[in-house]
């Protein structure tokens, strides 16, 4: 992938106001602009929570921390068909999919066996959530749950309470937690609360990307803390210690062996946390990686961090004024749970968790050959900023896909 970490990418559960038990399960790496389209304020959003019946929609929860964003679309799929996905094992499913009828295939015009999809409650929901966050496939990402809701929080709490098995069953370092906010029936006047206060930019690596940058220039070369061995001049493959007043410098291959040593899991392949060989202190191994993957990937992104802002003389000759750039086009469209017709890999019996060409939805309008997107999220242009200028990769790198099917339950 020639791209850096995301930012910011989150799985949502959506609940209507209107009638709770209507649920939309999808991901976006950008909450409040996705809730503003499925509540219709703003263009885009999904056919099905389109229904004025519906609105306005609540995210309940976000379940944030994914590495990529193809890793939160596989979360996303697993958690709209727990019943089908391959991450849990059949005898853990708590959800059977219901006999299916037969569909002529539209590209081999043969009959498929598809199986029915099951309704699935509030509840039913959140056991599914319980149940991937303790899969093999995903135990080891650094995922947190937020909950926004305090009566969807208390659904879990009082899930978990009925089998004491289930609240020591998904690792500690996974947290789940209920917004303050939502705790206290709101937040300080006039402050940012709920989703609205969530930060899906890149502005708190701003300083470690100083940091990295000012090692890098310095006259004296980088070391890696615990081979001693001089680390390249890019900075390519080098992680630095996230406490400020440490300089720790290490080859990633090197710290991703100190940790797994020094960790509980020994036949684990990836860390996800451990202690600074220099300054003993506790890191985890996302927030390494995501400053190394944006500065050696993220040259656009830290031109928009790091570009400051300048007088323009106003079109009306009042006064000069600050403008802002616009907001920073995201580099992938959101993604939703397509309904009706479940998402289905191509196979003749079997139902598979696999990727597969996903049919045009409505979200998809086609002009002249040319697929437009009701979110198009265009990359815009920018000139290089006065700051920092990140390295770039010499590897060869593999293209994200896009995902933009959405999907009510009800």
């Amino acid at each position: 992938m020639d791209k850096p970490i995301p930012a910011f990418y989150a799985c949502y559960l959506l609940r209507s106001t209107i009638r709770h038990a209507s649920l939309y399960v999808g991901s976006t790496p950008n909450p409040v602009r996705r809730l503003r389209q499925h509540n219709g304020e703003s263009k885009g959003g999904a056919v099905k929570t389109s229904k004025d019946s519906l609105r306005p929609w609540e995210m309940t929860c976000l379940v944030t921390g994914f590495p990529s964003k193809i890793a939160a679309l596989q979360f996303e799929w697993a958690w709209q068909h727990t019943h089908l996905t391959r991450h849990v094992s059949p005898n853990s499913r708590l959800s059977r999919a219901n006999p299916g009828g037969t569909r002529l295939s539209p590209k081999s015009g043969r009959l498929r066996k598809r199986p029915g999809k099951p309704r699935l409650c509030l509840t039913d929901r959140l056991a599914n959530l319980h149940l991937l966050l303790r899969s093999s496939s995903f135990e080891r990402w650094p995922l947190r749950v937020t909950f926004y809701a305090a009566d969807v929080f208390k659904i879990w709490q009082r899930w978990l309470k009925q089998d004491p098995a289930r609240d020591g069953g998904i690792r500690r370092g996974i947290e789940v937690v209920l917004c303050e906010e939502s705790a206290v029936e709101g937040g300080a006047e006039g402050a940012p609360s709920g989703i609205h206060a969530l930060d899906v930019g890149y502005a708190t690596l701003k300083s470690r990307l100083e940091s990295s940058k000012a090692l890098l220039e310095a006259a004296e070369p980088c070391r890696c803390t615990l081979c001693n061995v001089e680390l390249p001049g890019n900075g390519d493959g080098m992680l630095v210690c996230t406490h400020a007043a440490c300089l720790s410098t290490t080859h990633l291959p090197c710290l991703a062996k100190h940790f797994l040593t020094n960790g509980a899991d020994k036949a684990a392949l990836l860390p996800v946390e451990g202690t600074c060989p220099a300054c003993r202190g506790d890191l985890h191994w996302v927030d390494l990686v995501k400053e190394l993957s944006l500065r050696m990937r993220g040259e656009k992104e830290i031109e928009a961090l790091f570009k400051v802002k300048r007088a323009r003389k106003a079109a009306t000759s009042k006064a000069n004024v600050l403008l802002e750039d616009d907001e920073e086009g995201d580099e992938a469209s959101d993604s939703d749970e397509l309904l009706n017709e479940p998402l289905l890999p191509h196979g003749e019996e079997k139902a598979e968790d696999e990727w597969a060409q996903l049919p045009d939805t409505s979200d998809v309008e086609e002009q002249d050959g040319v697929v437009m997107r009701s979110d198009p999220s265009p990359l815009h242009r920018r000139k290089a900023a006065d700051g920092y200028a990140g390295a770039s990769m010499s590897e060869p790198v593999v293209e994200n896909s896009d995902w933009d099917d959405a999907d009510v339950l009800t």
